[in-house]
């Protein structure tokens, strides 16, 4: 199959959307299907030049998150690129500009076009102060899935939250983890020593955005109010964004930020903690989550979102109530201090990452694709 994949986020840019797209044109190039992603513009990394398969569009700083670029598509280049590709099927992952673009694109062509949700604006837009624009935000959302032949969710508890928004031709994407990136023996000293952590002191872990919808204040809030009763265990925040000054600033005893970090270093941070805490309420999966359950941690994290799509109290997480800074607190404390408790999270969580491999979910999206096509064929053909 030839697939285009529409997206206002990709490499460089790194978050869950964008490693996920990343990794699913790996996947699909890997089993000899073409791909070509139109992107908005990122400044590179030095020395590094575009993969062959990116287009960009002219791009500037989202106001709201200026982590992320807002694309100004050029709709005529698109089509023309576009028809130079002669794609099967458009994919589009944002529902933004570039999304729009993609959409338009199909009508011209004539193709069929699947969409993605990544993201729970409705949770976002609260944290952001901004719930009052999501009356008109879902009236624009129904019409811009209605254009697509089915909208795949990441996790089966997000897929029913939009069918109560009255989208209903859902389906499930979900997420995988590759044990060649995150297993146990990626676990390294020096990396522990980076923080001044010894063999028999406690490393516990964040990896994601820095970035208010992830609850981060309430998290540093716990550590701080556990006082003594940490010991000398540290805690490492592995990410980038827009509240990394902000947490500088604070300088929190015992919380080091460890910067954006990956590929061979994402593994050894997941691997090298003793105990991974995960606070956010807003995943529509969570895949730091279960890339840490890869690399062999207990986990902490609240019951929200689509994380209970995999993560069950007791047997492979300890999760917690949303928003609550005292629960979160006991949560820590409870598994600082209770290294039996650690263990047999450790193992549930192992087991259920061996259960999510990425070859089944590519298979099965390909099966999504293959229903889109031949129901547009059929309908061409009547």
């Amino acid at each position: 199959m030839r697939i285009a994949v529409f997206s206002e986020v990709y490499w460089p840019m790194i978050s869950g959307v964008g490693v996920t797209l990343d990794r699913l044109v790996r996947g699909l190039t890997e089993r000899g299907h073409a791909v070509r992603v139109y992107t908005a513009s990122y400044p590179l990394p030095p020395g590094a030049t575009d993969p062959p398969e990116v287009h960009r569009s002219p791009s500037i700083p989202l106001f709201l998150y200026p982590d992320v670029q807002w694309a100004f598509p050029r709709q005529r280049e698109i089509v023309a690129d576009l028809r130079r590709f002669r794609p099967n099927l458009i994919h589009v992952a944002t529902e933004f500009a570039l999304g729009l673009a993609g959409i338009k694109a199909a009508g011209q062509l004539g193709v069929p076009v699947i969409a993605s949700a990544h993201t729970d604006y409705q949770k976002y837009a609260a944290r952001y102060g901004v719930a009052w624009v999501l009356q008109m935000g879902w009236i624009y959302l129904r019409w811009f899935y209605g254009h697509a032949d089915r909208v795949l969710a990441p996790s089966r508890i997000y897929g029913r939250f939009l069918n109560t928004q009255g989208i209903l031709h859902t389906g499930l994407w979900t997420r995988g983890v590759d044990p060649a990136e995150f297993h146990p023996r990626f676990r390294s000293e020096a990396w522990r020593s980076r923080f001044g952590v010894g063999p028999e002191d406690l490393l516990v872990t964040y990896v994601g955005r820095l970035a208010r919808e992830k609850d981060l204040g309430r998290l540093l809030a716990a550590w701080r109010d556990l006082g003594s009763r940490r010991g000398r265990a540290q805690l490492v925040l592995v990410g980038r964004g827009p509240l990394e000054d902000e947490l500088r600033r604070r300088a929190v005893p015992g919380v080091h930020l460890a910067g954006l970090v990956t590929g061979l270093t994402l593994s050894q941070a997941y691997a090298s903690a003793d105990l991974f805490v995960f606070p956010s309420a807003t995943e529509t999966f969570g895949n730091s989550l279960l890339e840490a359950m890869a690399s062999g941690l207990p986990s902490l994290a609240v019951h929200a979102g689509g994380v209970p799509e995999f993560a069950e109290h007791g047997r492979n997480a300890w999760l917690v109530r949303p928003h609550d800074t005292a629960m979160l607190g006991a949560g820590l404390v409870r598994l600082l201090e209770d290294p039996g408790l650690r263990g047999r999270l450790a193992a549930g969580a192992q087991a259920t990452a061996r259960a999510r491999r990425w070859d089944a979910i590519h298979e099965a999206l390909l099966d999504d694709y293959r229903l889109a096509v031949a129901g547009r064929a059929r309908h061409q053909a009547a």
